[in-house]
């Protein structure tokens, strides 16, 4: 074939191939080198790197438990003879010298972490999507230069809350999101759990309020024990955490729960019911009185059970959110050792910069923020990054997301919850902001603007000049108008009008005249729900968003003519988007099938309304 070749090219260009079939070989002599017996998590790791440098380079190397004198080699894990006494769960250290290289790292993922952190450094590879790895083909005899460096992960627990890490474990261990759940495999997840709303557990009103009122909050008079819900039935309620027996139930709770799952690291939460019914009793009001917070007594419980736990788990940390009435911290009162602090976000802007000093919704967020730190070295924060109105509105905080991460790893934050469209698939731009999350999480060293670029260029080719100039509009249009909003608003809310919805969607339409092809194509045409929602929001979104409840419950059948008239052949092609391309969700509230099952048939985007 060779001697064919020759004749047929010419000398010239046989001298190439054969240059390229010897540098071939000298990748197929490259061996990656693991222990016997290695654990899970090192034999995936030599089987990505594996994987990812045959298709870099056109030559397979072999996974072997030796190697052969004189063979370039990669060594993983144990293999390595790398120290790993001292790097943590995650750490890990790479040493490239003579044409060999070692990788190994802390147990159970430093490794697996490592590996992934060499292809992205070394290969230029990319894990943008659960169905798209950029991997740019390299030189089959590269050699990779003399270095040696360890990584320490500035957060401890990180997760970027999209659908796709949930659904594609492979996914969130690539973007090293460890508190998904994840199989051993995979290097398995964080011990370490987020702390949520579960004081019900333990103190329901449907089962104590009839009872026991005196366990419920007391406001304006009156205990709060009639709720149908702890959490948002006609208003909910709030345990009277400074009642004796509510805290010997809450505690014997919590023990019993330890006891139970046999939990011996990590946290578990006692937090506050999810509104702002807090007990106003004497003793309640005069220690948040004293702590100028409400904080005050749910803290005093909260040290009391840490105390508890320590005697019994002392690994286990007793955690709860400072949110909304309990987000400021105590003036005299502390923590206990193992109490941690979850901090969230939930009034901040999604415009500005949390660390905007001009933003008057973040301001009191960095105050407290500096003052929970000055007084724990446990405080994780929950950050929102989404609009919960309506899930592919433009949510305008592409611009803001790196700034904000490099802020909470400023200010001794240990762990981070981006809440984002965690229970949806496929919303607005969840591609890209699940990638800048999960990479800005992982280092908040990196640049998020080179971040954005580099997953614009790989994901939309040609058409990447287009999608950033979208974004660019999203993020500009309401901060040009001087907004300040947080993460519930309509496109109204947001600043974005008729005006912006068209200039969004006509960039939109040129990146799809631009995509080089038709998978490209289909991912910038995902992008148009965006700016087809703004375009929707008289009447459509702003009527379904008014309704959600009834609708999503199923008390509205059918939405009126009202709600649609005079945009029929809109929502018709929303709604053929949606179906195209998995769109699950319209908002937090109201999943895309029930809204869809109460259009007209004639608007369901779909053959049976055709």
């Amino acid at each position: 074939m060779l001697q064919r070749a020759r004749s047929r090219l010419g000398l010239a260009t046989a001298l190439a191939l054969l240059g390229a079939a010897a540098a071939a070989a000298d990748d197929a002599d490259r061996v990656i080198v693991i222990a016997a017996g290695a654990p899970p998590a090192e034999k995936r790791a030599a089987e990505e790197l594996r994987d990812v440098l045959a298709e870099a380079t056109g030559g397979r190397p072999e996974i072997v438990a030796e190697a052969p004198a004189g063979r370039p080699a990669i060594a993983v894990g144990k293999a390595s003879g790398l120290k790993t006494d001292g790097l943590g769960d995650e750490d890990f250290t790479i040493r490239a010298k003579d044409g060999s290289v070692a990788i190994a790292g802390g147990s159970p993922r430093g490794t697996l972490y490592g590996v992934y952190s060499f292809l992205e450094d070394e290969y230029g590879v990319r894990y943008l999507t659960a169905d798209h790895v950029s991997v740019p083909k390299a030189d089959p005899a590269k050699v990779v230069a003399d270095f040696e460096r360890t990584f320490h992960p500035r957060f401890s627990w990180r997760y970027s809350y999209y659908g796709a890490n949930q659904s594609h474990p492979e996914l969130a261990a690539r973007l090293r999101n460890n508190a998904v759940s994840i199989p051993p495999e995979l290097g398995g997840h964080s011990a370490w759990s987020l702390i949520s709303h579960s004081v019900t557990n333990w103190i329901a009103v449907a089962k104590l309020g009839k009872e026991h009122p005196e366990f419920f909050s007391l406001r304006d008079g009156k205990r709060r024990a009639n709720m149908k819900d702890d959490h948002f039935g006609e208003g909910g309620t709030q345990p009277c955490f400074s009642n004796p027996e509510v805290k010997r139930r809450i505690i014997a709770g919590v023990l019993a729960d330890l006891e139970r799952k046999n939990q011996n690291d990590g946290v578990i939460s006692i937090s506050q019911n999810d509104n702002m019914q807090y007990c106003q009793c004497p003793d309640c009001a005069a220690i948040d009185e004293r702590e100028g917070t409400h904080m005050g007594s749910l803290l005093a419980l909260l040290n009391e059970a840490g105390e508890a736990v320590a005697k019994v788990r002392p690994g286990v940390c007793v955690g709860t959110l400072a949110y909304q009435h309990t987000r400021k911290p105590p003036r005299t009162m502390r923590p206990g050792p193992n109490v941690a602090i979850q901090l969230c976000s939930i009034e901040a802007c999604q415009v500005h910069p949390l660390d905007d000093p001009s933003c008057e919704l973040n301001r009191d967020f960095c105050s407290d923020l500096d003052g929970w730190c000055k007084i724990s070295d446990k405080v994780y924060v929950w950050n929102y990054n989404v609009d919960f109105t309506s899930y592919n509105l433009p949510c305008p905080n592409i611009e803001i997301i790196g700034a904000n991460v490099k802020y909470l790893a400023r200010n001794g934050v240990r762990g981070v919850f981006m809440q984002a469209a965690g229970g949806a698939h496929n919303t607005e731009l969840c591609d890209l902001r699940n990638y800048l999350i999960s990479r800005m999480i992982w280092d908040p060293s990196r640049d998020p603007a080179e971040i954005i670029d580099e997953f614009t260029d790989r994901h939309y080719g040609e058409a990447a000049d287009d999608v950033r100039a979208y974004v660019r509009l999203i993020c500009a249009t309401p901060r040009e108008k001087g907004i300040h909003r947080l993460c519930f608003g309509t496109a109204a809310d947001y600043g974005y009008d008729d005006d912006a919805g068209r200039k969004a969607l006509a960039i939109l339409e040129r990146g799809m005249k631009n995509a080089e092809t038709p998978e490209i194509r289909d991912r910038v045409e995902k992008l148009t729900i965006g700016p087809r929602t703004i375009l929707l929001e008289q009447p459509f979104a702003r009527w379904v968003i008014a309704h959600q409840g009834a609708i999503g419950s199923g008390a509205i059948k059918e939405l009126p003519p009202e709600a649609y008239e005079g945009k029929e052949a809109e929502i018709r092609e929303l709604f053929r988007l949606y179906d195209k391309h998995g769109v699950d969700r319209f908002s937090e509230g109201l999943a895309a099938a029930p809204l869809k099952a109460a259009l007209p048939a004639s608007l369901r985007g779909s053959r049976e309304g055709e």
